[in-house]
């Protein structure tokens, strides 16, 4: 039998995963591969949720659009942290994750045969949903700084564009987008009556005096623009699945159709505890950041010292992408090393063709303990090889 899906890439991280399981048994096994922080949500969040877990408004739907509390805390957070303007009744929606977000903003805009541009490298669960509406991609290489290139975007638009893609910080990259990159590609969006679809998962993972802009502050473009985030990184909630997305009202009341077909609403206890952190755990969150922060510091100090690897320091998430010198062919690397050190990292052709010859390092759930263990071995793997 011939399904739809045939055409579409399988996840590469679960078959990356496959291959590792003879090696994650052993207390040896390093995993830096799968992006997930170090850190669970704050306990006084979860002694909340605790007292709530046997209430039965804890079992049941919330509203699909998610429930009115959270959405009014996060229309607080983000303007009072991005200077973002939304009304929590009819521009936020509650969703499963980030993931289930663009995928949801996807069949809420795309149609088949059409486009959506990406700088590329990109984000492989992306562009999965993007062929799973039967549309495609238009890959737009970054520069030398991982930063996108307006004006080869402005090229890629055409009459089957609907919607240019950023995520900044960038998932592989790490890099912070420039503010006024962002600016000119949201004018590009109104003068084509494109969307931009902005994804800010990592929007609290910026360093080193580097800020994180949301096109959403462009009031004047909120028809053009839709806000993806998530609590899955900074706020430790990568199982609860709990995200957001923000837009106009008039694309939210057909996001919604989507959202009651693919989900209903996010957990309802992923919600409550949501809510919990933003009322009572931010302090926690900031000084998990901080802690994050020195291990970037770190693992930048340990990657210049292998001469293999030529890295372009970038200011955001837990991710290094490196290139590797010589490599041709960074999914076999990945491999060796797996088999050579038990340790596990993402080959960066698993983003998209511009990822070649790269692979991804995710320092976000060690300790520096770990970390001088994982670039020590790299270290000697590469010395061999």
């Amino acid at each position: 039998m011939k399904y739809r899906t045939n055409g579409i890439i399988p996840p590469p991280i679960v078959k990356l995963a496959e291959a590792a399981k003879r090696f994650s048994s052993s207390p040896r096994f390093l995993n830096l591969g799968q992006g997930l922080p170090g850190h669970i949500p704050p306990e006084d969040a979860l002694s909340s949720l605790k007292e709530r877990i046997s209430h039965p408004t804890t079992h049941v739907y919330t509203p699909d659009e998610g429930l009115l509390e959270l959405r009014e805390e996060i229309a607080l957070y983000v303007r009072q942290k991005f200077d973002i303007d939304s009304d929590p009744h009819n521009e936020i929606v509650i969703t499963a994750g980030a993931n289930n977000a663009f995928a949801g903003v996807i069949l809420t805009l795309v149609e088949p045969n059409q486009n959506v541009i990406m700088p590329s490298p990109y984000y492989f669960n992306s562009v999965m949903a993007v062929n799973l509406a039967s549309a495609e991609i238009k890959a737009v290489s970054v520069d030398s700084n991982f930063q996108p290139n307006v004006n080869d975007i402005e090229t890629a638009i055409d009459e089957k564009t609907c919607a240019i893609f950023l995520i900044s910080p960038n998932n592989p990259t790490g890099a912070v987008y420039d503010r006024n990159k962002i600016d000119a590609i949201v004018d590009l969006c109104l003068q084509h009556d494109i969307m931009l679809i902005s994804d800010e998962t990592y929007s609290s993972m910026v360093f080193e005096g580097a800020e994180h802009y949301s096109p959403r502050v462009r009031r004047e473009a909120e028809h053009n623009v839709i806000t993806i985030g998530s609590f899955s990184k900074d706020f430790g909630m990568s199982g609860w699945r709990v995200g957001y997305v923000i837009g106009s009202q008039e694309f939210t009341k057909e996001f919604l159709k989507v959202q009651d077909t693919m989900t209903i609403c996010a957990p309802t206890a992923g919600q409550i505890l949501a809510l919990e952190v933003l009322k009572k755990g931010l302090d926690t969150v900031e000084l998990e950041l901080q802690r994050l922060s020195h291990l970037r510091n770190l693992a930048y100090l340990r990657v210049r010292e292998i001469d293999a690897l030529d890295v372009v320091h970038t200011k955001g998430t837990f991710y290094l992408f490196p290139r590797v010198k010589d490599c041709q062919d960074s999914r076999k690397l990945v491999m060796d090393i797996l088999q050579s050190t038990g340790t596990l990292i993402l080959p960066g052709a698993i983003f998209g063709e511009d990822g070649e010859g790269h692979v991804r390092i995710s320092i976000g759930p060690l300790t520096p303990e770990a970390v001088d263990e994982a670039f020590d071995r790299l270290s000697d793997f590469f010395k061999k090889n």
